[in-house]
């Protein structure tokens, strides 16, 4: 191509191809056959399909190696053929797309439940999307697409495995219920916000639903804020017809739609099952010369997440309560740390959730325990229990990143600072585009007035750009009012200037005792 796939995102709305499985069975593809293995033993049809979606118009064909996973793979017993039908899936694409189109290399799901609902564990997972996303760069694949994802977590980690072991931008679509969540509860706005700040260029949603629900969801997702989202619906719900599965939404029905998407801001528009090349071209042709609708993020506003709930923290809001006591200087929390009580601590997690709190701050560091051991219990027992928003009191960095690797959605740190002993954190908090608590500290002491929680405040800001995935809160600092009653008009006037501009703000409250 002239110009990249990013280049070309910014520039137009893209048309992706449609089913690959669909056409495979006109071919000849058996149900339960292994599509992919045709990659090396039918090459020529693959190839043909990939012909006939970009005489229709596709601007992108996906290669056929959705379950070209070794995971999936094993149940054909071609667990050792990962590399081989990945390479092939590639270079037959390309042969065909030539300079004329783009070719996403396609990565489905494992086809098992991860930890800690099921028995594949993270690093498992991790491994083979590695394995499949590094064969699909050898191949020549011009982007990643990561689709039909029932599990955030899942997608998390494909995505991670994605961006840490290839030089290609990642799409990553999620798959959702006419409930309008995944089969693991996350809402669209919560994926497509969780997605995009852990690093996808573009997120979106595949499959599962035909047009009319896929619009439904790239209403939620455009709340993220995401720049970037593809919508890929299939051709309708399926039905049964003379014993036969049919998609029964049209071409026409299909591009009507895709207009629609195109106007409330999709930047990619596809289509799924049941979909064919007729259906590639009613949409190539219905929005062909239209603008991109650009997708704004919202000013003054942030957000986190568990993996099913959005925790928005703007001016327009109502306050945010944030739960202290998992502290391990705070007296009950210690008594259980003391004894080990997994089930206390989460416990009195829920407590604070049921008292009021909308996240729990966990600050677990101490002496007796086993900080990184017991945060990862933690992370896995509040996902069992109650899916509960956590935010990240951990200064060791080695412990804060396996939290941020593991937890299932947008995590809150609390804190960065100017300090140089923060500077690991706020490198954390970028690569993982976590929601990061700012206190307005300075390098070598604690402010003494206004004046230098302002200029604190506004150098921490200053370090994190427009294309910075991390968002800032200011913590204007409470003092305790028996040893520094001046301090308290100091944060009050520091609050108040940063209102005025639209910077969030946070308050320990807790601290003023």
């Amino acid at each position: 191509m002239s110009y990249s796939f990013l280049e070309a995102l910014k520039d137009r709305v893209l048309v992706c191809d449609g089913a690959m499985g669909t056409m495979l069975m006109r071919y000849g593809l058996t149900s339960g056959g292994c599509s992919e293995e045709w990659n090396l033993s039918r090459p020529e049809v693959v190839e043909e399909i990939h012909r006939l979606y970009i005489e229709a118009g596709a601007d992108c064909i996906e290669t056929n190696t959705f379950g070209a996973n070794r995971l999936r793979l094993s149940a054909h017993h071609l667990e050792d053929k990962v590399k081989d039908l990945n390479i092939a899936g590639a270079r037959i694409a390309r042969k065909v797309a030539q300079d004329k189109v783009f070719v996403l290399g396609s990565i489905g799901p494992t086809g098992k439940i991860l930890e800690p609902f099921g028995d594949l564990s993270l690093e498992s997972a991790y491994e083979a999307f590695k394995e499949q996303a590094m064969a699909l760069e050898e191949g020549g694949v011009d982007a990643l697409i990561i689709e039909t994802m029932g599990d955030l977590q899942e997608a998390r980690i494909a995505l991670l495995a994605c961006k840490e072991n290839t030089r290609l931008p990642v799409i990553c679509q999620m798959s959702f219920s006419e409930n309008l969540r995944t089969t693991s509860g996350t809402p669209p706005e919560v994926s497509a916000l969780v997605l995009w700040s852990l690093g996808a260029d573009v997120v979106g949603a595949n499959c599962s639903m035909g047009s009319e629900g896929l619009y439904r969801v790239l209403e939620k997702m455009i709340l993220s804020g995401a720049p970037y989202i593809s919508i890929q619906p299939n051709a309708g719900m399926p039905i049964i017809e003379n014993g036969r599965l049919l998609y029964p939404e049209t071409p026409e029905e299909l591009a009507d739609f895709a207009v629609k998407y195109v106007r409330l801001g999709a930047s990619i528009v596809g289509s799924c099952c049941g979909s064919t090349p007729e259906h590639t071209r009613a949409i190539s042709n219905a929005i062909k010369g239209m603008e991109k609708t650009r997708i704004e993020r919202r000013a003054s506003y942030s957000a986190f997440t568990s993996r099913t709930r959005l925790i928005e923290i703007s001016k327009d809001l109502p306050i945010t309560v944030i739960g202290e006591k998992l502290n391990a200087y705070a007296e009950e929390c210690k008594k259980l740390l003391s004894s080990r009580d997994i089930d206390g601590l989460v416990e009195l997690g829920r407590e604070q959730i049921q008292g009021g709190a909308k996240a729990i701050d966990i600050h677990l560091a101490s002496p007796e325990v086993n900080e990184k051991e017991l945060v990862r219990e933690l992370i896995i027992n509040f996902q069992q229990f109650g899916d509960v928003p956590l935010v990240f009191d951990i200064q060791d960095p080695e412990v804060l990143e396996m939290a941020l690797r593991i937890y299932p959605g947008r995590a809150c740190i609390n804190s960065i600072s100017l300090e140089p002993s923060r500077e690991e954190i706020i490198r954390l908090a970028r690569r993982y585009g976590s929601v990061a608590i700012a206190l307005t500290t300075g390098k070598e002491r604690l402010p003494r007035d206004v004046e230098e929680r302002i200029k604190n405040g506004e150098d921490i800001l200053s370090m994190f750009g427009s294309n910075d995935r991390t968002d800032i809160i200011l913590d204007p600092l409470v003092f305790s009012i028996a040893t520094s009653p001046q301090q308290v008009r100091e944060t009050l006037k520091a609050l108040s200037y940063f209102n005025d501009r639209g910077y969030l703000t946070i308050m320990g409250l807790s601290n003023i005792s």
